[in-house]
């Protein structure tokens, strides 16, 4: 609500000054708003640049109503609290060096967010902050470096992520590994702090399933390389709740990717279309059909993919691939025999 100080007149939108005496303005926040419409804008216009975005009609617990502006898509009928928005921004924890762990951190660094690292091992600490440093320096001034490797801390200890706001885990893809962090973040994080994996096949809800937050518990499935692939997979369990995929999302396109979001299944959506082709490549191969080199200049010829599936599949290593195959075929509820990988042994 915005009521002049002078006059006492209210509007439920923003105004400069009051249009009958001329007197200031006093936002008056409200409590609990219910939302009772939505509208999602594609269109930029001035001072909103940035789409899409949502307006959305709202209504307190009086009956007033409501115009506001939001990156946050909500639900009609759903409610929040514009006291609890956020003011500044998070602070995440990344737990996992690997190749997609440290994309991920230089990727949130670059953007402004301070971030924690995990790691393993107190002698990679150094390896890790040069490898970010070498990375950031073929692309930034050496000042520029240093201002952004303020953001960024790596511990060897759980207990230095226990004040994030966000959890990204980039650990192996092995359920077990995985398992055993989310159990060990339970007990230390605050209870606000959302856990997420960047798993690219495994069960959401599983890993949920082993938290005190399976509300609080999402997939962020970021591509390689991190920088510069826009999509990003968010994946919701049975439990997750809807205000944490909102958040989430609001920021993802805070950051400039653009999410999908995907309900929990075995390989989401781009490795479950994209690893059975992978693996009929293989099979293709095996049967003597066409040499590798052929089957890839078959999908970048005729199908303009910028790589062909044997070239793909290097990129992303072989070992995941795999292991992306056999949650497939062990999980995939459509049928694990389209999934079976290809007996060949090795691509050489």
């Amino acid at each position: 609500m915005y009521r002049c100080i002078s006059c006492d007149k209210t509007w439920t939108h923003p105004v400069k000054k009051c249009i009958f005496c001329g007197g200031g303005i006093q936002c008056e926040i409200p409590g609990t708003m219910t939302v009772t419409g939505f509208t999602e804008v594609f269109i930029h216009s001035v001072n909103n640049e940035k789409v899409p975005y949502f307006v959305l009609l709202l209504e307190d617990e009086l009956g007033n109503r409501y115009l506001k502006k939001t990156f946050e898509n909500y639900s009609i009928g759903e409610s929040f609290d514009p006291h609890e928005e956020k003011t500044s921004s998070p602070v995440f924890g990344v737990i996992g060096t690997g190749l997609l762990g440290l994309q991920i951190c230089e990727f949130l660094i670059t953007k402004g967010y301070s971030t924690v690292v995990k790691t393993r091992d107190g002698h990679t600490n150094h390896k890790t902050l040069s490898k970010i440093d070498d990375k950031l320096s073929r692309n930034y001034s050496p000042n520029a470096v240093t201002e952004i490797l303020k953001k960024i801390s790596v511990t060897t200890s759980f207990s230095d992520l226990s004040g994030c706001d966000f959890i990204i885990e980039a650990a192996p893809e092995n359920i077990g590994v995985k398992e055993e962090i989310f159990k060990a973040l339970s007990g230390i994080c605050d209870k606000k702090t959302i856990f997420s994996t960047n798993s690219s096949s495994l069960s959401i809800d599983q890993l949920a399933g082993v938290t005190d937050r399976p509300d609080r518990f999402i997939g962020i499935h970021f591509f390689n390389p991190v920088k510069r692939m826009d999509l990003v997979e968010v994946v919701v369990g049975e439990k997750t709740s809807h205000e944490t995929k909102n958040r989430v999302i609001s920021e993802l396109v805070d950051m400039g990717k653009k999410p999908i979001v995907v309900k929990d299944s075995p390989g989401y959506v781009v490795n479950r279309l994209l690893l059975p082709q992978i693996n009929e490549a293989i099979t293709l191969l095996e049967e003597g059909v066409a040499t590798k080199e052929d089957i890839d200049n078959a999908m970048k010829l005729g199908l303009h993919h910028p790589m062909g599936p044997f070239q793909l599949a290097d990129y992303i290593g072989l070992d995941i691939c795999l292991s992306i195959l056999e949650v497939l075929y062990h999980e995939n509820k459509t049928g694990g025999k389209k999934a079976r990988r290809s007996p060949l042994p090795a691509i050489q």
